[in-house]
C-alpha cells in the first residue's frame, strides 16, 4: 500500500517537473497558508519517525546489555518494546507519504519555473527517503525477530542478525544521504521564494 501511494506521488512529481520545465522563469511563487501547514505536518510526522527510530534502536542497545547480563527476561520485553516502537515508525512513515502527496498537490498549482523544480527535487528526494525507511523498518524488524527468537531458543543465528543488521545499516546510509539531498533542494526553494 504505502509503496503504491509512493510510486503514484514519483509519478505526480516527475509529470510536474516535465510540465514546470516549459513555464516562466519570472513569475513569482507565493506559497499559500495550506502549503504552510501541509508543510508543517510533514515535518512533524518526519520528527516523530526519527524519535520512534531512535527508541526502536535504544531499546535494542538495553536488550543487547540485558542479554549479556543474562536477563532473558528483560531483554524480551525490551525487544518487544523496540518493536512497538520500530512498527510505529513505518506506520508514520505512511502517514509521512500521505502528507507528501498533500504537498505535492500544491507543488503543481505553483506557476512553473526554478522555484517549483526545486520543491519538486525536494519531495522526489523526500519520496525515495520514506520509501527507503519502509524497507529499513522492515529489515529492522527482521533483526529484532532474529535476535527474540535467539534468546528464546537460547542459541542466536550470528549470520542472520548480521545480515539483517547490514541491510538495515545501509538503508540508514541511503537515508541520510536523501535526507541531505532534500535538505538542500527545499533550502534552495526557501532562498527562491524569498
Amino acid at each position: 500500500m504505502v509503496v503504491v501511494v509512493a510510486i503514484s506521488a514519483v509519478v505526480l512529481v516527475v509529470a510536474g517537473i516535465a510540465l514546470s520545465a516549459s513555464f516562466n522563469e519570472e513569475k513569482k511563487v507565493v506559497v499559500s497558508d495550506e502549503f504552510r501547514v501541509a508543510r508543517y505536518n510533514a515535518g512533524i510526522t518526519s520528527r516523530q519517525v526519527a524519535e520512534l527510530s531512535h527508541i526502536a534502536r535504544e531499546k535494542m542497545k538495553q536488550a543487547n546489555e540485558a542479554e549479556y547480563a543474562k536477563d532473558n527476561a528483560r531483554a524480551e520485553l525490551l525487544l518487544n518494546e523496540a518493536q512497538i516502537a520500530n512498527n510505529e515508525a513505518a506506520r508514520n512513515a505512511a502517514e509521512l507519504s500521505r502528507h507528501l502527496q498533500v504537498l505535492i498537490g500544491y507543488i503543481n498549482g505553483m506557476p512553473g519555473g526554478k522555484s517549483q523544480r526545486y520543491a519538486y527535487g525536494a519531495m522526489t528526494a523526500e519520496i525515495s527517503l520514506v520509501s527507503e525507511y519502509i524497507v529499513y523498518t522492515k529489515n529492522l524488524n527482521e533483526a529484532i525477530v532474529s535476535i527474540a527468537r535467539g534468546i528464546e531458543m537460547g542459541k542466536q543465528d550470528q549470520k542472520l542478525i548480521e545480515a539483517a543488521v547490514a541491510r538495515a545499516n545501509a538503508n540508514v546510509k541511503r537515508i541520510n544521504e536523501l535526507n541531505d539531498e532534500f535538505q538542500s533542494k527545499i533550502t534552495e526553494f526557501d532562498l527562491s521564494i524569498q
